[in-house]
């Protein structure tokens, strides 16, 4: 069907009245025993190469076509996996994010409490030494006023001991007293 479309303007040149073409034996002159036998070649020709030939080329160019229309297919496919891939490793970066705020919240919180517990251990070895330190002095008072009374009771002695050995008077005894009392000072 191709072919006879291809035929139709030539075969037109084959019928065309004669005034159309120069006189014979000019070199515009048309031989139709060769213009036949140049259609008929031209026919032939096409017709095989319209069996064997243009068969082949449509194809090579289907299996063109199509090798193009797999490798765009693919490349959308490759875009969809990559832009698939690309949400998916955006969701783990925010995951991670996320878990990193918590671990860092978790890790302040930690601190906090380890803060809180070694501040109330410090405050509860503060209480425990001063109670160790008032109870240190009290035990130096009570020892000191224990030595306070035994040198009393000694000086008390020793006063005594020289009243006895004098007996005096009331001048005397007062005498003795004050200066008793002006030695301790």
């Amino acid at each position: 069907m191709k072919i006879w479309r291809m035929a139709g303007p030539a075969a037109l040149l084959l019928v065309a009245p004669a005034p159309l073409w120069a006189a014979e034996g000019s070199v515009l002159s048309i031989n139709v025993g060769l213009a036949i036998w140049t259609w008929v070649l031209f026919l032939l020709t096409l017709g095989v190469l319209s069996w064997k030939a243009f068969p082949a080329i449509a194809k090579g160019l289907e299996t063109r076509q199509s090798k193009i229309q797999a490798a765009i297919d693919s490349a959308r496919e490759d875009r969809a996996e990559a832009r698939r891939l690309l949400d998916e490793h955006q969701r783990q970066l925010d995951q991670a994010r996320r878990e990193a705020k918590e671990i860092l919240q978790q890790g302040r919180e930690a601190g906090e409490r380890l803060r809180e517990e070694i501040l109330a251990q410090t405050r509860k070895d503060n209480e425990e030494m001063l109670q160790r330190a008032r109870r240190d002095l009290e035990r130096e008072k009570g020892d000191m006023l224990e030595s306070v009374r035994r040198e009393a009771v000694d000086l008390s002695l020793a006063a005594a001991e020289r009243l006895v050995r004098e007996t005096l008077d009331d001048d005397a005894n007062r005498r003795l007293v004050r200066e008793y009392i002006a030695e301790m000072e």
